[in-house]
Parts: C-alpha cells; sequence; structure tokens
C-alpha cells in the first residue's frame, strides 16, 4: 500500500492492517503497523492501543506497558472492555485483544 506521509488520514489505513494482523496471529507485521501509525498520528489513542497489544502478543511486556500508558496518557478514562461494547467489537477480535491489553496493564 503507497500512502503519502502528508495524508492526514493515514494512520487510519495503518491502524485497520494492524487490526486484521493482530487477529490472524501476525503480531510482528501487527506492531509494525502499529507503529506506522504511531508515527502518523500519536495523539490517536486507539493506535497505542494495537501497539500494546501487539506488543503484548510478542511477549515484549515493558515496551507493551509503555504503549498502555501512553493510551491512559491520552485518555484518561479508557477501558478496554467498554471500547468493545462501544463498537460492537466481534468476540473473536475482544478475545484477541482482550489477552493482550490485560497483560499490557489496560484496565477492562
Amino acid at each position: 500500500m503507497r500512502l503519502s506521509a502528508f495524508d492526514p488520514w493515514a494512520f487510519a489505513a495503518f491502524d485497520a492492517q494492524a487490526m486484521s494482523h493482530l487477529l490472524g496471529g501476525r503480531y510482528d507485521e501487527a506492531c509494525l503497523a502499529a507503529y506506522r501509525s504511531v508515527q502518523a498520528n500519536p495523539a490517536h489513542s486507539i493506535t497505542h492501543v494495537q501497539l500494546a497489544a501487539a506488543l503484548a502478543k510478542l511477549g515484549r511486556p515493558a515496551e507493551a506497558r509503555a504503549a498502555a500508558a501512553r493510551v491512559v496518557e491520552l485518555h484518561p478514562t479508557f477501558r478496554f472492555g467498554r471500547q468493545f461494547a462501544s463498537v460492537d467489537c466481534a468476540p473473536a477480535l475482544a478475545k484477541c485483544l482482550g489477552d493482550a491489553l490485560r497483560a499490557a496493564g489496560l484496565p477492562e
């Protein structure tokens, strides 16, 4: 995929890639897409959620906790259970993300 570095919505494409890779068990690719999304829009909390999940799945707990801390810094009332409910998250994705986000230290 070719994205302009100047496209203000480029992060959304990387977010979609990260979610797809997470669900598919491709955690290295998910991590790369999430990092790119963070670079494109460092103020978007969900981008950091995806990064925390990918890092947790890769067995990198210190980095996952750092990404989770950034989520809470950007969105102090964040709860992943509430987020999943608000977007009608598919059960398989909620399970995949929930386990990882719990491991990263994000509140349910």
